[in-house]
């Protein structure tokens, strides 16, 4: 008796675990069905709310192809009413002096089809005079791309192999009629700011010192590049180096100094810009909620922020505030952040990445109430004309 006694004893203590186990599956189960159910509810809210409110899907309408006199590379394209000015770029061999046929065509847009016209409207004797001469004095002259700014248009040339070194005509929009102005307003071309967020710098007062320092960014993470590696924890403890994402660095001996730390409150992400000693800046995003790291290269050229706060947007990706995280299989090519385009029923949004170099554009669409966005469409040029019931 006294032998089974002791068998028993010893055996109690595995009840309480086994039924701990069993407690949080029944939980973790109720969850799971409550947020199955809170998910149906809520796409049959918005199924009628589309019902009663109206909704415009994305969809290919129609495709149509524009044919030119000469071999060319198409670089962008603008809307001017129903008509639409196409700009690229050809080679012309031997052949002496650029035409305005060999970078423009113009095209009346209708019934979803192209159909060539007359470059008439644009055809002004002081614009042909200031298009020769840039072709006369600038040798590496090139067409770069159009832009648009209220009533405003610019033809934009690239005049050297740095983007940055530009030409531009400048057009007024008056009714039906185009009017040139000159050739000297390439100081009004201003892109709109890249990051839509300040970046704060770290200090030494932000310093944690101890076995394994750190830099404190607002209490709510930690990062350090001492030790031969980049790590950030969540933990304030400098007693041990152990973090929730480690990448190595180029100088192992480096001190707490010799790094700079830059960071973003962006609700319940934070977004980090760290650079190690004598290497370029590396740029992550720290989900707190989740207590998650995402590298994120291309936050170095731009990040712009979603509608309500729902989290950051990139040239290839996304990353929302519920945790959601995805990068696109696009080419990045050092791509900057051109302008965003709201739907008439303010639930959709056309953010627009551009790359001055290759003339190329990223289309990314996103659904406010979703919180969707569709895979990006890659392309030369984009207009946006008035929807048309």
């Amino acid at each position: 008796m006294a032998d089974t006694h002791k068998q028993a004893s010893a055996n109690q203590p595995e009840a309480p675990v086994q039924l701990e186990a069993g407690t949080y599956e029944i939980i973790r189960n109720r969850l799971s069905q409550q947020a199955d159910d809170l998910r149906h509810r809520l796409d049959q809210l918005n199924s009628a709310r589309k019902q009663v409110f109206g909704a415009v899907e994305s969809q290919l309408i129609a495709n149509d192809r524009i044919n030119t006199a000469n071999y060319c590379v198409a670089r962008d394209i603008i809307s001017l009413g129903q008509w639409c000015l196409f700009g690229y770029n050809v080679h012309i061999g031997l052949r002496a002096g650029i035409k305005l046929e060999d970078v423009f065509s113009l095209y009346h847009f209708q019934e979803n089809t192209f159909k060539e016209g007359e470059l008439s409207p644009i055809r002004q004797e002081k614009f042909e005079l200031d298009f020769q001469n840039l072709y006369r004095y600038y040798k590496e002259a090139f067409f770069s791309r159009f832009v648009r700014q209220g009533t405003y248009f610019y033809m934009v040339f690239q005049v050297s192999a740095n983007p940055a070194d530009i030409k531009a005509f400048k057009w007024l929009i008056k009714e039906e009629e185009l009017v040139y102005i000159d050739a000297r307003s390439e100081h009004e071309i201003r892109k709109p700011e890249q990051h839509e967020f300040r970046w704060m710098r770290a200090g030494r007062e932000d310093q944690r010192q101890g076995r394994h320092p750190h830099m404190s960014i607002m209490d709510r993470v930690f990062v350090e590049t001492v030790g031969g590696d980049l790590t950030i924890k969540v933990e304030d403890n400098t007693n041990d180096g152990k973090g929730i994402y480690e990448e190595g660095v180029e100088y192992p001996d480096q001190s707490l100094d010799d790094a700079e730390y830059l960071y973003a409150d962006l609700g319940n992400l934070i977004a980090l810009k760290i650079r190690p000693y004598q290497e370029d800046f590396r740029y992550f995003v720290f989900n707190e909620r989740l207590q998650e790291v995402q590298r994120i290269d291309a936050l170095e050229d731009s990040g712009v922020l979603l509608p309500d706060n729902q989290g950051l947007i990139f040239a290839n990706g996304y990353y929302l505030q519920t945790g959601e995280f995805k990068i696109f299989d696009v080419p990045l090519q050092k791509k900057h952040f051109e302008k965003r385009i709201i739907s008439p029923n303010g639930e959709d949004y056309l953010f627009v990445f551009q790359n001055d170099s290759k003339g190329t554009y990223l289309l990314h669409q996103y659904n406010l109430i979703e919180q969707k966005v569709e895979t990006p469409i890659h392309c030369h040029g984009l207009r946006c004309f008035p929807m048309v019931n």
